[in-house]
């Protein structure tokens, strides 16, 4: 979650079903009104209770340009990965996996400012896969760009929609700031969370080693 001068923002609120404790959440700690629901990236386990959010508190959805179309009816296919498999589920049992909404979205595009988050375009574990830039918080939300499970990475090929192109994804970060860092999948860096990030870019040779050093 995120605050800012336009309220309250949800940033990924979880699977389906997340409703109930995402707004007992947001209730118990009295943070007032949700005015934005933004998703980095449409997968379920993210995506999942986005609509609903939607519908209870008037809040609205924001996604990237080229994963909207996958959270409407009639989507594209995903390729063969994970996603792709549990697409051609029989239908009842896809709906648990597969996140769809309707009605209209705010259509992010790299460099946007929403909620006082600037949007990072990192494309590969989905087509629109995005993190959130807070210079104000010095915190970054990384969606599934990186994960930090087993210590930071990229996604494993078996959930990408393009396994090079996830690879690459993290060179995006290279020139934020941020000392704290939210991952889709693994524990939170609360503090030198950037030294860490380059740490794994240069190992990775994703960038080359001197790029540590800039600011």
């Amino acid at each position: 979650m995120h605050r800012s001068d336009e309220g309250l923002a949800i940033i990924d609120p979880g699977y389906t079903g997340s409703l109930r404790a995402v707004l007992r959440f947001v209730e118990g700690r009295a943070l007032g009104q949700i005015a934005w629901v933004i998703l980095t990236h449409h997968h379920i386990d993210h995506a999942g209770a986005a609509f609903a959010i939607c519908q209870a508190t008037g809040a609205r959805l924001a996604v990237h340009r080229d994963d909207a179309p996958y959270l409407q009816r009639g989507r594209p296919r995903n390729r063969m990965t994970l996603w792709g498999i549990a697409e051609r589920l029989p239908a009842p049992l896809a709906r648990y996996i597969v996140s769809t909404a309707a009605g209209e979205a705010r259509l992010l595009e790299d460099g946007d400012v929403i909620a006082g988050l600037t949007v990072v375009h990192g494309p590969g574990h989905t087509p629109g896969s995005i993190c959130l830039h807070s210079r104000s918080e010095s915190a970054l939300f990384l969606g599934d760009v990186l994960n930090n499970e087993r210590g930071i990475r990229t996604p494993p090929w078996t959930v990408n929609h393009s396994h090079r192109r996830a690879r690459l994804a993290p060179q995006r970060l290279q020139g934020l700031r941020f000392e704290q860092a939210y991952f889709g999948h693994g524990p939170s860096i609360l503090a030198g969370a950037d030294q860490q990030v380059r740490a794994f870019l240069t190992q990775r040779q994703l960038v080359p080693a001197h790029t540590t050093s800039e600011s």
